[in-house]
């Protein structure tokens, strides 16, 4: 993490986030990362978007901060989003969001709400219908968080989110980012945000991801969308990515060679992709 980075984590409303002002008048934007990450796995990209006001935040269920966990619905994240905007002094601001996994979910809520002055949404690996694959996948995550084993989730979640090329050419720093995921998280936090992942599987979900874009759609809630895909993701397929996005009525964006860690496997691709949406007319 930069020494930049590091001096601007603080608190909002109770979250943990890197709040960086910028002197221009792009629309503010909010990074909202997946399961198992928090605020440290976000900062690599700041200088990426150094051309915009920019927050990053830790959800309820990331990092290390108690929360109450007994209500981790997408509806209390997007509440909380609501409240860490308001401190940071966007509350009367429109705001575009890029998610990815579980973030990419929840920024989707947040645009389907009507709560918040969303103007465009960018969201990754996000599926409309998860494959079974996927599903077993997140229930052994799940499994092992519940038996309190941080490192065995670690590898779990490594295996599933990354290509095969890239953890090949990676293997000797995995260890070192399972034993992080496992000091910066709680078991206790990330099992219960799968757990409510794993609810909204359900087809009948009113925060199914499916159910989530077509109330954006038929809304006009927001200005305009991008649903990213790696195009080796099993966890939430190339194919799943494009049928999302054809019930937004949103762009589909496949990045080529990436799994489902898209903005981590193939962050310059990720970034120039996001900007390149955002600064569309």
């Amino acid at each position: 993490m930069s020494a930049r980075a590091a001096s601007a984590i603080t608190a909002l409303a109770g979250h943990r986030a890197v709040l960086i002002p910028a002197a221009s008048d792009f629309t503010p934007l909010v990074l909202i990362g997946g399961t198992g990450q928090w605020v440290d796995s976000w900062t690599t990209h700041i200088s990426g978007f150094r051309d915009r006001p920019l927050l990053l935040y830790e959800t309820a269920g990331q990092g290390k901060v108690a929360h109450d966990l007994s209500d981790m619905t997408l509806t209390r994240h997007t509440r909380d989003l609501q409240a860490v905007l308001a401190a940071a002094g966007w509350a009367d601001r429109p705001v575009d969001l890029a998610g990815f996994s579980f973030g990419g979910r929840l920024a989707m809520a947040a645009a389907a709400s009507g709560g918040l002055q969303v103007r465009r949404v960018v969201s990754t690996a996000v599926a409309s219908r998860r494959t079974a694959r996927g599903r077993f996948a997140l229930r052994g995550c799940l499994a092992s968080l519940r038996s309190g084993d941080m490192q065995g989730f670690g590898y779990q979640i490594t295996l599933a989110s990354y290509s095969s090329s890239f953890l090949a050419e990676h293997e000797a720093r995995v260890p070192k980012w399972v034993d992080a995921l496992a000091r910066e998280c709680t078991s206790e936090g990330v099992g219960a945000i799968i757990a409510e992942t794993l609810a909204t599987e359900e087809e009948e979900h009113p925060l199914h991801t499916e159910r989530l874009a077509s109330r954006i759609a038929s809304a006009g809630a927001v200005e305009g969308g991008l649903i990213i895909s790696g195009t080796e993701d099993a966890f939430s397929t190339l194919s799943s990515g494009a049928d999302l996005a054809r019930v937004a009525g949103w762009e589909h964006l496949p990045i080529e060679g990436a799994a489902h860690a898209v903005p981590l496997e193939k962050p310059r691709a990720w970034r120039d992709a996001v900007k390149g949406f955002l600064a569309k007319p």
